[in-house]
Parts: C-alpha cells; structure tokens; sequence
C-alpha cells in the first residue's frame, strides 16, 4: 500500500481510499495519550478528485465533501499532511499516514477538547 500512495505525488490520478475500523479519541493532556472514545467496524470511502482539492468521506449514515485548503508530501514519512474543511464549516487538520496505514482528522471540540476520528485503512486505489 505504501507505494500506492507514493505514486500520488507523481501522477495527476484519482485517489480512493478505503477504510474499516473507526476510532475516537480525546487527547488525555496529563498521560500524553489519547484516550479512545469508541471504536466501531465498517466501511468508509475517502474519494479524492485528481488535483488534491477536494475529496467526499462517505460513510454508511452520511456523506461528506472536505475543500483541501492546503497540503503537504514527505515522502520519507509517506505522510500526507491537509488543512480541510468540511462542507459545514468546520476546519481539521488531515492526516493520511501510510506507513501506519491510518487516515486521522483532528480538531478541538466546542469545549476546547483536542479531539481525533482515526480510520484504519484497507486499500487504496487510482485512477488515471
């Protein structure tokens, strides 16, 4: 999976990527640790149009379009760092980490909590 998302920053290409498993977390400021909220198994699709602007997070309950305001490729970390924001309003950090193979959005909750939605992803794919 590793080289799949490698190839992204080489080529204009549709990327889709799949997910299985959704964890919620709060971030416990004295341990250092996130402390995971729930956990719950199912499908989810992050669809990316091809210049990295946009992408749709579909889910079994809703779907969603994410504006790609800025992004960055370190492809030593194959880590794709984003600032999004969702078709509500509300603004994430991004996060697609393929060497540990997870997709995170982070954010601060209305009281002030930093929060995190990790998904484990299964595949990825492209489309030229």
């Amino acid at each position: 999976m590793t080289l799949f998302l490698l190839g992204i920053s080489f080529v204009q290409a549709q990327l889709t990527v799949t997910t299985n498993l959704r964890e919620d977390g709060v971030w416990n400021k004295d341990k250092m640790i996130w402390d995971i909220t729930s956990t719950e198994e199912g499908l989810t699709v992050f669809n990316f149009d091809k210049n990295l602007s946009s992408f749709r997070h579909i889910t079994n309950s809703m779907t969603s379009v994410y504006t790609i305001k800025d992004w960055d490729y370190d492809e030593k970390e194959v880590l794709y760092e984003m600032q999004v924001q969702s078709d509500a309003g509300n603004d994430y950090d991004f996060l697609i980490d393929g060497i540990n193979e997870v997709v995170i959005f982070f954010y601060h909750d209305k009281d002030g909590n930093y929060r995190m939605v990790r998904h484990v992803i299964k595949d990825t794919n492209f489309q030229e």
